[in-house]
């Protein structure tokens, strides 16, 4: 009997802690989703740090009416006002993402441009190929930390007009680089898996071990045709490799990734700069030959680092660039973490000067996030010409989910974060790498502004058009599919972002023939208030029996607070009379004497 007892003491207990815990989690998602608003409404500078605590969620987003994507609700953490121009060029992944494309931004973050319409994307920039820009990116299948896929090449209209693949039997472009040259060319990396002599590495491996080949190739665009490969395992040899996987190289389904190519630039004279983030190091390799001319960090002591060994002690890089190649000017993003190796405290934006032929290094500047963001991965440095005169230096940091304008000097002026700052440990959002551009100009080909109606109000957007500048709200009265008396401007506001919203005129309004306007569109117009496009026309749904309800409700409500206002004012209800109705709440008597 009493073991009896016990257990059902056990079950309550179990279905109390559990009950406990709901009751908990309900209780903190609604101060979440009640309490955290009214707080930021009350007190707006909470809202950077309670969007990066997460209490938005790891990656707070944009719904729209007009638009059936979302995009991010970005936060400020830092702004000055010189970062306002551009757009910014992010490809937003990862597990907390809703979809995984092509994104571009403006400048204080409002969605440009998104697409669902490929695969996971990486590498999203503008690139210019004989005379004209172009969207480039990376598109198809992304394996852990390399992609097999192809390159697309976008133009102005949004509309595909080259795809780049690698060349070769069974070779795919994969997603670390496509970098378009002045002589018409792509640069693009490709990861091949294939068996190479592991016996150095010792732990068992073999010679019929199995690695991840780094290759790059030259493809000319217009006819496909290769122009020059390079393989990693040509000049390099495994057992080097910085990475450690006491899984890898044992069979093809776990391969060694020991070189990790992840850029190319090619140089005026026709030589190639590739960063290798599992050697740490960046190298020269000659055009013709594919011999490695020199190499910067890692195992290399090829040059004299003038900087105590800041010049030369990056690691897990990625993204290196020539700035100035006359002056030996380099860019790279040092990441300086790749769990489990931690080698740097935080990550950071890096110039560097390297003279080839004196054999000498120097750290020239650094760029460092607002937080210190420590990015395990991914990463990107660039040198934007704002178009007043001046250069920036714009960081995308990779795995952490944020992106930052500086000086020149090091000196930050804006930062955004795309999801909380809480989650990037997590890397719950990234995106491989960030650009930025004032350059881009877009007007949509294949589909017109989109129009939608809720309530009283009508939302209108053009996915990717950057020449908006108003928007024309147009009533017209259509009967039997015919219009009656046409179009008429209705109102006309700024464009306000990526969706801007109109109030619509009263039902009863009426047009020049006396009627109520039945349908709405929406003219987009450019600066000189030029139309560009029109929108799908639309109409109100018609008041349904649940708004006459509401209406009916609130009446009544209205009606009875009225007449109970008036009985108190009349028979003078006493608080002492009250307290005794609540008593006692069964004796009618009271209740009678009450009123």
């Amino acid at each position: 009997m009493f073991a009896a007892m016990d257990r059902q003491r056990a079950l309550r207990y179990s279905i109390a802690t559990v009950l406990s815990i709901t009751g908990l989690i309900v209780v903190l998602a609604l101060l979440q989703q009640l309490l955290v608003p009214v707080l930021v409404y009350c007190f707006p500078g909470l809202d950077t740090p309670f969007y990066d605590l997460g209490l938005f969620g790891a990656y707070p987003t944009h719904d729209y009416l007009s638009f059936n994507l979302s995009s991010p609700r970005s936060t400020r953490v830092r702004w000055h006002e010189s970062c306002d121009r551009g757009n910014v060029f992010i490809d937003p992944g990862g597990p907390s993402t809703d979809h995984r494309g092509p994104m571009i931004l403006d400048g204080t973050g409002n969605l440009v441009w998104t697409s669902d319409q490929y695969e996971t994307t990486t590498n999203l920039k503008v690139q210019r190929y004989r005379g004209n820009d172009f969207l480039t990116f990376w598109s198809g299948h992304k394996a852990k930390t390399m992609g097999t896929g192809s390159y697309y090449m976008l133009d102005e209209s949004y509309e595909v007009v080259h795809k780049v693949d690698a060349i070769g039997d069974g070779l795919k472009a994969d997603l670390h680089e496509f970098k378009i040259t002045n002589d018409g060319t792509a640069l693009l990396t490709v990861y091949n898996k294939t068996q190479a002599d592991l016996t150095a590495m010792g732990w068992f491996r073999g010679k019929n071990g199995w690695i991840v080949d780094n290759l790059f190739q030259e493809v000319d665009i217009a006819t496909g045709r290769l122009l020059f490969e390079w393989k990693a395992s040509d000049h390099f040899n495994a057992e080097d490799s910085y990475m450690t996987n006491p899984f890898g190289g044992y069979s093809e389904g776990i391969p060694f990734d020991f070189f990790h190519i992840n850029s190319i630039e090619k140089d005026r004279n026709g030589n190639y700069l590739i960063s290798s983030r599992h050697f740490h190091s960046v190298m020269g390799i000659d055009g013709k030959t594919g011999e490695v001319m020199w190499e910067l960090g890692g195992h290399s002591e090829d040059f004299e680092d003038l900087s105590d060994g800041l010049a030369s002690d990056f690691s897990w890089q990625h993204d290196a660039r020539w700035l100035d190649e006359e002056a030996g000017i380099m860019t790279l993003f040092d990441n300086g973490v790749a769990w489990p190796h931690v080698d740097a405290p935080y990550s950071e934006g890096r110039v560097i000067r390297v003279d080839v032929e004196k054999h000498t290094a120097e750290l020239l500047h650094t760029y460092v996030s607002l937080q210190h963001a420590r990015s395990s991965s991914q990463g990107s440095v660039q040198f934007i010409d704002t178009g007043e005169g001046e250069e920036h230096v714009f960081v995308g940091w990779g795995s952490s989910a944020a992106f930052s304008e500086f000086t020149t000097d090091g000196d930050l002026l804006c930062e955004t974060h795309f999801a909380a700052s809480a989650s990037f440990w997590w890397e719950r959002v990234k995106s491989y790498r960030a650009f930025k551009s004032v350059d881009w100009r877009g007007t949509p080909k294949a589909w017109d502004p989109s129009a939608a109606i809720e309530g009283g109000k009508l939302a209108v957007s053009w996915n990717g058009a950057t020449e908006v500048a108003f928007w024309e709200l147009q009533g017209a009265v259509i009967r039997d599919g015919q219009e009656q008396g046409g179009w008429k401007e209705l109102d006309i506001m700024d464009r306000d972002g990526f969706e801007t919203l109109f109030l619509l005129p009263a039902r009863s309004a009426k047009s020049d023939s006396g009627e109520s306007y039945t349908h709405f569109r929406v003219a987009a117009l450019d600066a000189e208030r030029n139309v560009l496009r029109t929108s799908n026309a639309t109409t109100r749904a018609p008041r349904g029996f649940g708004a006459y309800l509401l209406v009916i409700t609130s009446a009544v409500l209205c009606v009875g607070a009225i007449v109970a206002f008036w009985q108190y004012r009349k028979r003078g209800w006493k608080t002492a009379d009250w307290r005794q109705y609540a008593q006692s709440a069964v004796d009618r008597t009271k209740y009678q004497k009450l009123w």
